[in-house]
């Protein structure tokens, strides 16, 4: 297959090299990536600017071709898939990511967004992210996603869905299996350290950390959490159908004038 990686932590971070190296012993791979970290720019893509694009050589990589580009993640995908590829990709994959990428986590996301943005073109994709965001174990989550790619996941893939990938950061013979599971919960408190430049101007650093998850077994959180990889199928529909019935009847209390 012809296979585009791309990231949100930039062309010289390890996950990337990962996925990468491990892909192109079986399959056509092309890199495109931030030309540094653009962590949490969620579905950010830039409009109002030039977007420069210039080949890059991450160490590991010197067979692979690999661009980097002065954007977003979602830049990436879109310069990777109609510009640089011409529209003749297979699959795209995003990641590896440096830390999880599950519960309220996708929706900050610009790993799970530029998997995103390619389902939303048409294009199979999967996120793959291990859940740390200093990671030893690299490989066992690039074998993980490979094993799964070359084992037919993407055949006859659903149109619209991506596959949400998130690996515990253990070696290969501790991950108990992988089980299909539900989006979690997650919340962070925001918290912010107010510190002073060197001219004695104030800014702020945000600080946040998690203080929730939900403990529901089938969610990737928990059984992430308990050792297994979860994979979540996610569709970029976010309509509340369960609401809508419940809003008919609210609407048709309130009188409008129109």
């Amino acid at each position: 297959m012809r296979i585009l990686v791309v990231n949100d932590d930039g062309i010289n971070a390890g996950g990337i090299r990962a996925i990468a190296a491990r892909l192109a012993k079986d399959h056509d791979v092309t890199v495109v990536a931030p030309d540094s970290e653009r962590s949490a720019s969620s579905h950010a893509i830039t409009i109002n600017q030039p977007l420069r694009i210039s080949r890059a050589h991450p160490k590991g990589l010197e067979n692979i071709t690999c661009y980097m580009v002065d954007g977003q993640p979602v830049d990436c995908a879109k310069i990777g898939m109609t510009h640089i590829m011409e529209g003749n990709v297979d699959l795209l994959i995003s990641g590896i990511n440096h830390g999880q990428n599950m519960g309220s986590d996708i929706i900050y996301s610009g790993t799970v967004a530029s998997a995103l943005d390619a389902v939303i073109m048409g294009y199979r994709a999967m996120a793959v992210s291990v859940v740390s965001y200093y990671p030893k174990h690299l490989d066992a989550a690039a074998s993980v996603a490979a094993d799964l790619i070359g084992g037919g996941l993407f055949d006859e893939a659903e149109p619209g869905v991506l596959y949400n990938l998130n690996v515990p950061d253990l070696p290969l013979s501790e991950i108990k299996g992988l089980r299909v599971t539900r989006q979690g919960q997650t919340i962070y408190e925001d918290k912010f350290d107010v510190r002073n430049d060197p001219r004695g101007n104030k800014y702020v650093w945000m600080a946040g950390k998690l203080t929730k998850s939900t403990p529901d077994d089938d969610t990737d959180v928990s059984l992430v959490r308990q050792g297994y990889a979860s994979i979540t199928p996610i569709k970029y529909d976010l309509t509340s159908k369960e609401s809508i019935s419940k809003l008919n009847c609210k609407i048709e209390k309130i009188k409008l004038h129109f």
